[in-house]
């Protein structure tokens, strides 16, 4: 199971970076937004990217020790 959660994980940053390069609905928003955050005219991706990855990353996390912790008690 360590290896879904590896792929999961990976899988969704492929995902974020695919989405930060190809411009698709959310990425020039957070891009955008960046440029007012730092006052500067140009954007970061590893940022939008970071930006992208997190939120399905917390969402992984627990879920990955409620696993972990489920294969305990059974062995």
């Amino acid at each position: 199971m360590k290896k879904v959660f590896a792929f999961l994980g990976l899988g969704t940053l492929v995902a974020a970076t695919a989405i930060t390069f190809s411009n698709s609905w959310i990425a020039p928003d957070i891009n955008r937004w960046q440029m007012r955050i730092t006052g500067e005219p140009s954007y970061y991706p590893a940022l939008t990217i970071f930006i992208l990855v997190l939120p399905p990353l917390i969402v992984l996390v627990p879920l990955k020790y409620w696993w972990d912790r489920k294969q305990r008690n059974t062995v």
